[in-house]
């Protein structure tokens, strides 16, 4: 009688055991299969790049003018080098530079010594000369762009000077590059949503946004840099961004 209960208290243990087992099976297979469903879900992603484009103007001209004055006595090479430089003040005057948009560096010496048979310097000074920067800045881009064409009429006067390049640059793109960087965004989101809408799916969320330097360069050029181009010889500019979204596919 005894071995009669015990034998059906094991069955019902075994059975219990058997459905515990199946069940944990089961709620372990739905789980994992839940987990892939969710992976795959989350695997379905679509790259996309947006991009916008802007032409700006440069708001300040840096301009730097080069005078120097050689002579025997270092106050010969000063009176050429002085004199260089009021020949570079009434130009920039008369071309209708206010003063204060014009600064004087400080005077570089440089002193010139005789070299002997061997091409080897000695100690004796054979000359003098003294060099002055005269630096312009300005918002006036337009001025600078015409009259630094037209610098070269000193030298007629006997003036010795170096006219360096202008440099134009644009001054506000910190929040240039917070607008750029929207409408690329925006651009790379439209993008997004025609493929998904032709290939019947729609747009998730973001998984992960990475934003391109800019790129500064003249017009119509093509120049791209790992760190940006940065354009100062030219007036007119083409600003680009490029922003590259990852976004999950939903059915």
């Amino acid at each position: 009688m005894h071995r009669v209960h015990l034998l059906g208290g094991a069955i019902v243990v075994s059975v219990a055991i058997g459905v515990s087992f199946i069940t944990s099976t089961w709620v372990a297979s739905h789980a994992y299969l839940q987990r892939g469903e969710q992976q795959e879900k989350g695997s379905r992603t679509l790259e996309v790049t947006g991009s916008a484009k802007k032409a700006i103007v440069s708001d300040l001209a840096l301009w730097s003018i080069r005078v120097a004055g050689e002579g025997k006595s270092i106050e010969e090479a000063f009176q050429k080098m002085s004199a260089s430089g009021d020949k570079i003040r009434d130009f920039l005057t008369q071309k209708g530079f206010p003063v204060d948009t014009v600064k004087a560096g400080p005077i570089h010496t440089e002193t010139h010594y005789r070299k002997d048979e061997k091409g080897n310097a000695t100690r004796d000074i054979t000359s003098y000369e003294l060099v002055r920067v005269f630096d312009v800045r300005t918002g006036d881009v337009r001025l600078v762009e015409k009259v630094a064409g037209e610098v070269t009429e000193i030298l007629k006067s006997g003036a010795h000077l170096e006219s360096l390049a202008p440099e134009f640059v644009y001054t506000k793109l910190s929040d240039l590059k917070i607008e750029m960087i929207g409408e690329a965004t925006r651009n790379a989101r439209d993008r997004a949503d025609r493929i998904a809408k032709e290939s019947g799916c729609k747009v998730g969320p973001v998984k992960d946004a990475r934003a391109g330097v800019l790129q500064i360069t003249r017009p119509w050029s093509t120049e791209v840099t790992p760190g940006g181009a940065n354009d100062t010889s030219s007036v007119e500019k083409d600003v680009t961004s490029v922003v590259h979204l990852s976004l999950v596919i939903e059915r």
